[in-house]
């Protein structure tokens, strides 16, 4: 059994217990057929939001050797990438609305790549904040360029749901790297093109 495998058998052993927890506030858990089944596919859908890291690190490296030669130096802007993830402090969804960019040296991604970078980070049970981060970092660092920014807007559940029921707030985080993080008006450009509101294409 793989790690993935044993992973999702755990969650559907904790979903189980989650639902005789269910049942002991009234619901009928054990009688309603609705509920047949319902810790598997728990476990399934909590097992997609969640990649193993060997995996996500393998991916990535692999991603980064399949590149093209740079042809210019002007900004590279993947933007409003839609994602998802899970708040490590209640394990419940965030969606994230990412965008990155990187002004390249020698080389660079296939566009689909940024988009498929920002999907493939964000399943992990991991801070808004720290995601915003690594994805700046691999961009600047791993592809060697010569700056990267991230821009995030994400709303949790635990934030909308629960709690304060503030289903309207967004949490935003910047990330900023070389170029971006060093000429202020290479970091507004950026800012300005992420968060202006565009007529969609189609």
């Amino acid at each position: 059994m793989n790690d993935q495998a044993k992973a999702q058998k755990l969650f559907e052993e904790g979903y189980a217990k989650i639902l005789e927890g269910i049942g002991t506030l009234g619901y009928p858990v054990e009688t309603d057929a609705n509920y047949d089944g319902t810790a598997l596919r728990a476990a399934k859908g909590l097992a997609q939001l969640i990649l193993p890291i060997p995996d996500v690190e393998t991916e990535v490296k692999d991603m980064l050797t399949k590149t093209f030669p740079a042809k210019y130096k002007d900004m590279v802007i993947s933007k409003h990438n839609v994602a998802f993830g899970v708040c490590p402090h209640h394990l419940l969804p965030v969606i994230y609305r990412i965008s990155v960019a990187y002004i390249p040296t020698n080389k660079v991604l296939g566009i689909s790549k940024l988009s498929r970078l920002a999907k493939l980070l964000s399943r992990a049970p991991m801070l808004q904040e720290d995601l915003t981060h690594e994805l700046s970092r691999i961009l600047y660092e791993d592809l060697q360029s010569d700056g990267s920014a991230t821009y995030v807007e994400g709303l949790h559940m635990c934030m909308a749901s629960r709690g304060a029921g503030a289903h309207e707030t967004r949490v935003v985080t910047s990330a900023m790297r070389g170029a971006f993080l060093d000429h202020l008006s290479t970091r507004q450009e950026f800012i300005n093109l992420v968060t202006t509101s565009h007529p969609t294409l189609i």
